[in-house]
């Protein structure tokens, strides 16, 4: 009886593991097809940039409030010109939805004020949004899924430079492409 319980437990435990891996690689996949789809001009960059932020939020950038109230201000001005609806209003970060990437041309409208973006930009800045403790491992299976949804995202020395900088929990710009193409003027905000 103690093996047959033991058996049906390891059984259990390997279903439940193998049901939670397909769910993200699942949704790996839909939110890489949804960036293909979006953003037929953006790179693996791009896809690690978006992972990393729903990973670890907006922390990367937050060394001390009044420069984040001040870079906000100081971007919101040099955007003033610019096409900002190339971009959602609002888009979710990475496959898991943590965060959310409020676009500028909220502000721009009158959606919300300048100060409320930056409450919520402070607010998905805590030192405890990562995800866990592995952000190498994670790029590692989210590439791997990315470049079977377009294997035109395959780029060895940009892979190697991307696995160098998850290695070290590092961030990165969106690419070339992205920015001369997309206008990216956003900040990440908690997504509740």
């Amino acid at each position: 009886m103690k093996k047959l319980f033991q058996a049906l437990s390891i059984c259990i435990i390997s279903i439940f593991m193998f049901s939670c891996g397909d769910s993200n690689d699942r949704a790996i996949r839909k939110m890489c097809q949804y960036i293909h789809n979006q953003y037929p001009l953006a790179t693996l960059q791009d896809i690690y940039k978006t992972c990393y932020q729903d990973f670890f939020g907006a922390e990367h950038l937050m060394n001390d409030t009044a420069a984040a109230r001040y870079y906000i201000n100081y971007e919101l001005e040099q955007c003033k010109d610019t096409d900002l609806s190339l971009m959602p209003r609002r888009e979710p970060t990475g496959f898991r939805h943590r965060f959310v990437r409020i676009n500028f041309s909220n502000i721009v409208d009158g959606d919300i004020t300048e100060e409320q973006l930056v409450m919520m930009f402070i607010g998905a800045a805590g030192k405890d949004n990562a995800f866990s403790d592995n952000w190498a491992s994670e790029w590692q299976q989210i590439e791997k899924i990315a470049l079977k949804v377009n294997p035109d995202w395959a780029d060895a020395p940009l892979q190697a430079e991307l696995m160098e900088a998850a290695k070290g929990d590092h961030a990165v710009r969106h690419s070339e492409e992205f920015r001369n193409n997309y206008n990216p003027h956003y900040r990440i905000v908690r997504n509740d």
